[in-house]
């Protein structure tokens, strides 16, 4: 089993020709409403995998805490420890250029408002977390879960990075590196995490793959090129599809490699979550064809 710790939120996508500048009005092209929230969408993207997935995370009692719940039903993700709370739920406002590029802004709501007693009793055979809620809620579930611990330092906002001692693995994007190291020499930034995580740094690379680094080797894993549509949960559908990898007893390479061809799928079309296993196979047959 999967177990996630982390964010919904509601997102609220808007479509551009480019990105504005200080001062500039662009104007929407297209307005999609959708679910997201890193937690939401590494569970999801996992569930469509094929794994059995239990989600803890928090929303509001509004009409939009209530989508959520039905839409992880509809999904088969486990809510028996979804909270729901007085706060509105969170919401994430991502504008998408025509190239697919995105930039975010997220309103945490309810996701701020899961607690440390919410976290109750934790179990299975691997955990996602990320940086979208509070972070003594995630060292406490890091430190409770009894199976292999995965952080997606997204955002790479931590003010004790003594919480990394608990990590064994890490997944930031380059920029997220950057910010947890503050390193210009990658080598030397790697250095610094892999003497606080137990196992590996894996550094998603967009387009030109990800780099797998432990204590014995680095290795680059390179992605499919793909006609990239949305790459908003992108790193989530990665790290969902890692976990599957890894939950099966697959080694690290073989699960990135898989991850970044999953990742990949993902950005050829809109939305945060990922596809589909059957969708995986016939991307797969397709390319060896």
């Amino acid at each position: 089993m999967i177990v996630v710790v982390g964010s919904y939120n509601t997102d609220i996508v808007l479509k551009v020709d480019n990105f504005p500048d200080e001062g500039e009005t662009v104007f929407v092209r297209d307005v999609i409403i959708g679910h997201g929230g890193k937690g939401s969408n590494q569970a999801v993207s996992a569930s469509r995998l094929g794994s059995q997935v239990d989600l803890i995370a928090a929303v509001g009692k509004d009409e939009r805490g209530k989508h959520a719940i039905e839409f992880w039903k509809i999904e088969k993700v486990g809510i028996d420890k979804i909270k729901v709370k007085n706060n509105i739920t969170g919401s994430a406002y991502i504008l998408v250029d025509k190239e697919g590029n995105s930039r975010i802004i997220v309103h945490r709501g309810a996701n701020f408002d899961l607690q440390e007693e919410d976290i109750s009793e934790l179990d299975g055979d691997v955990m996602l977390t990320q940086m979208e809620i509070r972070e003594n809620v995630v060292r406490k579930a890091l430190r409770n879960f009894p199976g292999l611990k995965i952080l997606n330092p997204a955002p790479a906002v931590i003010e004790d990075q003594s919480i990394l001692n608990l990590v064994d693995i890490i997944t930031p994007n380059e920029v997220e590196f950057k910010q947890l190291t503050n390193a210009d020499d990658i080598d030397y930034g790697i250095n610094i995490l892999l003497k606080r995580v137990k196992k590996a740094v894996i550094i998603t690379l967009g387009e030109r793959g990800s780099l797998i680094a432990t204590k014995e080797k680095r290795v680059i894993i390179p992605a499919p090129r793909v006609k990239a549509i949305d790459t908003t949960g992108a790193g989530d559908v990665f790290n969902a599809a890692l976990a599957y990898m890894l939950e099966k007893g697959e080694n690290l390479e073989y699960a990135v490699n898989f991850a970044n061809i999953v990742a990949a799928i993902s950005v050829t079309k809109f939305g945060a979550v990922g596809p589909r296993r059957e969708e995986v196979e016939k991307f797969v047959k397709e390319r060896e064809e």
